[in-house]
């Protein structure tokens, strides 16, 4: 109803009962007339009958809009065709359209994500606090070749080293993990995540196959390092070769003549000399790469960084004197880190002579070192000014044996990155003209 619709009515009834009321009153005590009085009681008893209705009505008109918000039951319209078009039941249907509109968005917004989440390529498990089942998709009924998942112990029970991959799962990092689904051994990404909504905690666990980009990614670099291996074996192999030939041809020739002359013997010597230092370059090779390949599990202690740090650069303290190197120490974080540290040493003693080497012929060279927690995980930065990694060398400077050093061996950031990687985590590299950062996220 509008508003004017329900004032005016209201209005006349309580009016009809007080002059119901005052009627009653002057018939029974000052006329005395019981006719009257009776007429007058009556009214008065209709008056409170036909209130008491219209206020019931009225009460049932808010009740069922009410019910309707609650219930998002938006299919009830108030007409508006009455004498006051401003009123009650126009905001009734304005608010109806409204509540209608947000539910709309609301089961559109649903749907949307719903369909995202059965559209990505990632198996997806949505556990409440109680560890009950809230949402899964059809990729992960796919991956673990299941119809239907009614709770995680299901899955358990028909895997069950996937529960004890969870329960040692860190939260919020990404671990690879194997896992036989029917015979077929499968590389899965697991990531487990918290979120909270409306006061209750829920846990999202993501499952992804990347047996294939693994496999790509395996041959890639096998690629990148048999061409690098060839490489290396070619530049010794071929002069060993060469000299071979010219030597043996000598020694047949003399042979043939029966004599050999000083000339020829130096030159036997030179060459013989030349394949010694080919062949101990080839065998320095070697322990090099048994060296990179033989890295053992880490030995976890916990490492006052600050203290590392400034052991590294004690160890090149002449030649940052030497060069004028401006050094900085920046500690933002007071937790220890968990690593090993004969390996974490050896990595940052890589990092900084790379750093050292690349910025001692500045005028004003500086190296940075910096500690501290970023996105829940702790990380190291190493930070010069030199003049940068070029964009055609970034990609393969973690390729073992590559080296843009005259004299370098190419296993320094190759050894980093493997050292990372027992860590479980990663080494990151950004460099431009006049600074070069690496990070390491733990």
């Amino acid at each position: 109803m509008e508003f004017r619709t329900y004032k005016l009515p209201f209005i006349i009834r309580l009016s009809v009962l007080v002059l119901g009321l005052i009627a009653s009153v002057y018939s029974i005590f000052i006329l005395q007339n019981s006719i009257r009085s009776i007429f007058s009681v009556a009214i008065c008893v209709i008056s409170i009958a036909e209130l008491f209705n219209f206020l019931n009505r009225m009460n049932n008109e808010f009740k069922t809009f009410l019910q309707a918000l609650i219930y998002e039951d938006f299919s009830n319209y108030y007409s508006s065709k009455r004498k006051d078009k401003a009123g009650i039941y126009n905001l009734f249907n304005q608010l109806n359209s409204k509540y209608k509109k947000i539910a709309l968005e609301k089961e559109i917004q649903f749907t949307l994500i719903k369909n995202i989440i059965e559209h990505i390529s990632i198996g997806i498990i949505v556990l409440d606090q109680d560890d009950k089942l809230v949402l899964n998709n059809t990729k992960l009924l796919t991956l673990f070749k299941c119809n239907k998942i009614s709770a995680l112990d299901k899955l358990f029970e028909k895997y069950p080293s996937l529960e004890e991959q969870i329960e040692k799962q860190i939260l919020g990092k990404p671990e690879l993990v194997e896992l036989n689904i029917d015979g077929e051994l499968l590389k899965i990404s697991l990531n487990i995540s918290r979120f909270k909504l409306e006061g209750v905690l829920y846990k999202l666990i993501s499952f992804q196959d990347i047996n294939v980009e693994l496999d790509e990614q395996e041959l890639l670099s096998w690629q990148k390092l048999i061409r690098v291996l060839t490489h290396e074996i070619m530049n010794s192999v071929t002069p060993i070769s060469s000299l071979s030939s010219s030597l043996n041809a000598l020694l047949s020739k003399s042979v043939k003549d029966n004599r050999i002359e000083q000339k020829q013997l130096d030159y036997l010597k030179t060459g013989l000399d030349a394949v010694q230092e080919r062949s101990e370059g080839l065998l320095k090779f070697s322990e090099s790469y048994k060296k990179l390949t033989q890295l053992k599990h880490p030995d976890y202690i916990y490492l006052n960084v600050g203290a590392l740090f400034e052991n590294v650069l004690v160890l090149y303290k002449s030649k940052i004197d030497k060069c004028g190197i401006k050094t900085e120490i920046l500690i933002d974080s007071k937790q220890e880190l968990l690593a090993d540290k004969f390996m974490i040493e050896q990595v940052l003693i890589n990092l900084v002579k790379n750093s050292i080497e690349a910025i001692s012929n500045l005028t004003n060279p500086s190296l940075t070192l910096r500690y501290f927690k970023e996105n829940e995980r702790l990380t190291i930065k190493i930070i010069d000014n030199g003049m940068g990694i070029t964009s055609d060398k970034l990609d393969k400077i973690f390729i073992p044996f590559f080296t843009t050093k005259e004299k370098g061996s190419g296993i320094g950031l190759s050894f980093v990155r493997q050292v990372m990687r027992l860590h479980r985590g990663n080494v990151l590299v950004k460099s431009q003209a006049g600074e070069t950062i690496f990070t390491l996220k733990f």
